[in-house]
Order: structure tokens, then sequence, then C-alpha cells
């Protein structure tokens, strides 16, 4: 009898702690899906309180010891910003970073592809740099640059109208370029070449009516941010045609954005877009120190000027100082 009895209690002894290793697995779960669910319910109000799109975009992981300070440097700097944002960081000869990556706004950075354009054809010799253009009053539009107030009339040789474009950001030179190289299919068909899947070249710089209808210039922090490591690597082209691209590059008049507060010894090449009807600031840009280099590229739009340039100020500074320290 008392063997039966303590066969039973050590029978009873075994369920409650099934049972109870059940609940306290039944309890972790919960708690598990409440904090994912806590999780889910904060970053909905932070996207409320924003008014931001950018909550809807996934962030690209990245497998390199240095996507550590870079996650934390994109977010106190181009994460604080209203609108649509987006980073591409890559140190030449590591894995690339990547934040909120899409196809949004190209503005003036749709140039690069242009360049890689004419470049490609210099290589294959169906654009000849020294040929000369004579300037019309028809090709005149308004936005950056010095052509348009040039007088019609005035020649100007194909690598001149380059140098406009790249160094000036000039948007007459740029739609000249753009009918010499064979128009928009010509240059779509370089963006594929390239791999570039998030860029479209569908409208000339200034036209106002396409951008009504629906059309604009697109790209991605990754598309630029990939194009400039190639180039960088003499992989784009050639390295005769990417080493001239780097010397128009490196021409550019605008540092104000990424390259703003670097140190004045880092060897800058970028290219700026900005298109303020819809609050887009863009840079694309290679810092150099030495033989070592690192691509930058931030777009942003739909947000305020001040804000933007500030932002991109200190995402460039923070991304030398890791880099080169």
């Amino acid at each position: 009898m008392k063997k039966w009895v303590l066969m039973s209690l050590s029978a009873l002894a075994v369920v409650a702690l099934i049972s109870g290793c059940q609940k306290k697995t039944s309890n972790s779960d919960k708690e598990s899906v409440d904090q994912a669910t806590r999780s889910s319910t904060k970053a909905q109000s932070s996207r409320k309180q924003t008014g931001s799109s950018v909550g809807k975009q996934r962030a690209t992981p990245v497998k390199t010891k240095q996507s550590s300070p870079f996650k934390q440097i994109v977010a106190q700097t181009m994460g604080r910003l209203k609108g649509q944002n987006a980073v591409y960081v890559q140190p030449v000869g590591s894995a690339a970073y990547q934040w909120h990556v899409k196809s949004q706004k190209a503005a003036s950075d749709i140039k690069l592809f242009i360049l890689a354009t004419v470049y490609q054809q210099v290589q294959t010799g169906k654009f000849n740099l020294t040929a000369t253009y004579t300037l019309k009053d028809s090709d005149k539009v308004g936005g950056t640059g010095s052509l348009q107030g040039m007088a019609a009339g005035t020649r100007l040789t194909n690598q001149e109208l380059l140098k406009y474009m790249m160094t000036v950001s000039d948007n007459t030179a740029t739609n000249v370029v753009i009918r010499k190289v064979g128009g928009f299919d010509a240059v779509n068909q370089e963006i594929k070449r390239l791999g570039a899947t998030q860029t479209v070249l569908q409208r000339k710089m200034m036209d106002q009516k396409s951008l009504a209808a629906g059309k604009d210039n697109m790209t991605s922090a990754r598309d630029l941010g990939q194009l400039l490591v190639k180039l960088w690597q003499h992989q784009l082209v050639s390295k005769s045609a990417d080493t001239a691209m780097l010397k128009l590059m490196a021409a550019n008049t605008n540092h104000s954005k990424l390259p703003k507060l670097l140190p004045s010894d880092r060897q800058i090449y970028n290219k700026t877009g900005e298109f303020d009807t819809y609050g887009v600031e863009n840079d694309a840009a290679i810092f150099v120190k030495g033989k070592r280099a690192v691509i930058v590229v931030a777009l942003s739009q739909g947000g305020t000027l001040a804000e933007q340039v500030a932002a991109m100020n200190q995402l460039g500074k923070q991304v030398d100082a890791v880099v080169f320290k």
C-alpha cells in the first residue's frame, strides 16, 4: 500500500513539473509576442509623429565590422530628417552599408550616368570630345549653369560642355549632351549596362511639362554608390575614361554638403543635386586619403534645406573620421 502511494505521489509530481514548464514556456512566448507588439506600436507611433514615409522602408543589413558605427552615424544624422532619405557608405575594399535604399528623385545626380554614357561612346569612337557645338537661344534653360547667360552663336567643344555639366551642374549643357549621345534611350541603355536597377532618365533638365505628366529622373543611393565604386576602381568604362571622369568630378565647385567639414588634406570627387520644389538635396561623393577611399551617398527629398545640408555635413565628417581614423 505504501509503495502504491509513493508511486502515485511521484506521478503527480512529474505531472506538476511538466505543467509548470508548459506554463512557463507559454508565459515566455507571450512575453516575446508582447515585446514585438510593443516594438511595433512604438515604431508606428514614431512614424505618425514624424509624418515620414521612411518607416515603410527597410534597412539593408550589412555584414562588416564597420556597419555598427555607420548605422549609428546614419541614425544620428540622416535618420533624424523628415521625408524620404537614403544613405550608401562603402570603404573601397570593404562591404557596403545601405540604409533605406529605394528609387527617388535624382535631380542633378543623374548627370553622373549621362557622363558615363558619354565616355562609353568615347571609348567606342562614337563621341568626339574635340568636336564643337554652336549654342542656340532655344538650348537655354534656367536653373544652375553658365551657358544660359552666353550669347547665341557661342562655340563650345564637347569637352567644354562636359566641364560645365559637371563643375557647375549646367542644365543647358546637360540637355545638349543628352541630345548628342542619342537621347534618353542611349543613356538608359548605359544605365542598364552598368547594372543600375533603380535609375532612369525620363526628362531633360528643367522640363516642367514632363514633370507635370509624372515623368522624372530617378536613381538610388545604391546605384550611385556602386557607380562611384566602379569609377574609383577603374571598372566603369576604362582606366583612361574613368580617370577623365574623376578629373571632372574633382573640379566640382559645390562642396557644401557631404565634404563640407572634412580635413583640408582630403581629395574630394563629388556630384550634388538639388530640386527645391520637391525639397530635394543629394550628394554622391568619394573621399580619398592617400591610397584609401570611401564612397558616401546621401539622398533626401521632402525635407528642409537647412536641416538636410546640416545632416549631410555631419554624415560626411563622421564617416570620414571612422574610415580614416
